[in-house]
C-alpha cells in the first residue's frame, strides 16, 4: 500500500479516529475518548489514510520499562478498516510497529488478547509461545 500514510494522532483527526475505535468498541463515549487520548501521556497513537481521504487504521502503544535494560514494546489496539482489504491496512500498521520497536531497541513485543470469544490456537500462535512442525 504504497500510498498509506502513517502518522502520529494529530488532534484534528481525534474525532474520526474516535470513529475506527467505535468499530471495536461502540460504547464508547466522545468525552471519553476524548478524554482518554489526552490524559495518557505514556501510550503513542498512530493513524493510517491514504493520500488525503478518511481514516483506514489506527493502532496504540507504549513503551513499559521492566527490570530489564530496554524496553518493552506493548501493542494495545490496532484496529483496520478498508472495502476491500484490510488485512493490508492492518499489516502495513504491523510493520509500522515493530519498526518503533526495533527502533527503541525493546526487548520484546507484547500483544493483549481478550480471552472472550478468543480461539485457542489463534492465541497461542499470536503469543508466540506455539509453534507448529509437521512430520509428514
Amino acid at each position: 500500500m504504497a500510498d498509506l500514510r502513517i502518522t502520529p494522532l494529530a488532534d484534528t483527526d481525534a474525532d474520526a479516529a474516535l470513529v475506527l475505535a467505535r468499530l471495536d468498541d461502540p460504547a464508547i463515549a466522545a468525552d471519553d475518548w476524548r478524554r482518554d487520548i489526552l490524559s495518557r501521556a505514556d501510550e503513542t497513537i498512530v493513524v493510517a489514510r491514504r493520500g488525503s481521504g478518511p481514516l483506514v487504521g489506527l493502532a496504540r502503544y507504549r513503551l513499559e520499562k521492566t527490570g530489564a535494560a530496554r524496553p518493552v514494546f506493548h501493542l494495545i489496539q490496532l484496529i483496520a478498516v478498508d472495502m476491500l482489504r484490510p488485512a493490508c491496512v492492518a499489516s502495513a500498521l504491523m510493520n509500522e510497529m515493530l519498526w518503533r520497536a526495533r527502533e527503541q531497541r525493546c526487548a520484546s513485543f507484547r500483544v493483549e488478547t481478550a480471552l472472550q470469544g478468543a480461539e485457542p490456537m489463534a492465541v497461542a500462535l499470536a503469543a508466540g509461545v506455539c509453534r507448529l512442525h509437521s512430520l509428514f
